[in-house]
């Protein structure tokens, strides 16, 4: 230990500049899937980085993993059909990592991926996207059903557009069915399936079991689904009335309302970094 005396200690609201992280002292759960590594071009801190260079307790308990796809010939149906597709559409920086993991065992040319623009939901599938050197055409302000298809028509009408959808087996059906609104003739492709995750690191649920959090954090509709499954969220808030529940956006806010819980905070941005500055502000730290 290390003790200062004399006039130096005046100086200690200076110099605690540790002490004055904006999430000190907040004890959060991160409940999304273990994140894999990133490309190599791609240096990004984890969200649970992230939230403990600002200060924060992070308990990392998974409510979900990532499986491979239960229908594999429809990944292969989809890329031996790729030059028949208009659009090609990536909801997440996984689902791109897994669809070029899967692309580059049957072809070993980009230009194999034929001529189809490209939508992205959020910038980082779009980052994961120039990794493999290819731009993206329309990436939505709004991370929601409609906002997506409506962007895609308003860069062009998509009537009769035959879209590849990229993204887990079990997701939203806002998607595919606005898409369809908008005249797209759609092809839902499963890349993973998203799982019940029922482990963490040893000792990590016993103490959040015994101690709570200032925040329970949720990233998906799934990851509040399958938290749910394992902790009983209305009987948490019942034993730890002061946890507060952070959404990353309206789809998982909406999940979270199904279970009779009304987010205390829910990302203006629907990225985690949106979810990070929505916690800071919460704090009420700067």
């Amino acid at each position: 230990a290390i003790s200062i005396v004399g006039e130096v200690v005046a100086l200690s609201e200076k110099l605690n500049w540790f002490g004055r992280r904006p999430l000190c002292g907040k004890r959060i759960v991160v409940t999304r899937a273990q994140e894999a590594a990133p490309p190599a071009s791609i240096s990004a801190p984890s969200f649970s980085d992230k939230l403990s260079e600002l200060g924060a307790d992070v308990l990392e308990i998974p409510a979900i993993k990532i499986a491979g796809p239960s229908r594999r010939q429809d990944i292969v149906d989809a890329l031996l059909s790729l030059n028949s597709y208009d659009w090609l559409v990536f909801t997440s920086a996984r689902g791109v990592t897994v669809f070029f993991d899967l692309f580059f065992k049957h072809f070993h040319d980009l230009r194999d991926l034929g001529g189809a623009k490209i939508a992205a939901v959020g910038p980082a599938t779009a980052a994961c996207l120039q990794t493999f050197h290819l731009q993206v055409d329309v990436m939505p302000g709004e991370f929601v059903g409609r906002k997506i298809a409506g962007a895609m028509a308003a860069h062009q009408s998509i009537e009769n557009s035959k879209v590849c959808l990229l993204r887990a087996e079990v997701a939203n059906p806002e998607l595919p069915r606005a898409l369809e609104e908008f005249g797209a003739i759609v092809d839902d492709v499963g890349l993973y399936q998203t799982l019940a995750e029922t482990r963490a690191a040893d000792g990590v649920v016993d103490h959040f079991l015994a101690h709570g959090a200032d925040w329970l954090t949720f990233t998906s509709a799934s990851t509040v689904e399958f938290f749910h499954r394992r902790f009983d969220l209305p009987k948490l808030r019942q034993k730890f009335p002061r946890m507060k529940i952070a959404t990353i956006g309206p789809e998982t806010s909406k999940s979270a309302r199904a279970l009779k819980i009304e987010p205390d905070v829910e990302a203006l941005e629907h990225t985690t970094d949106g979810l990070l500055a929505a916690l800071v502000a919460a704090s009420g730290k700067r």
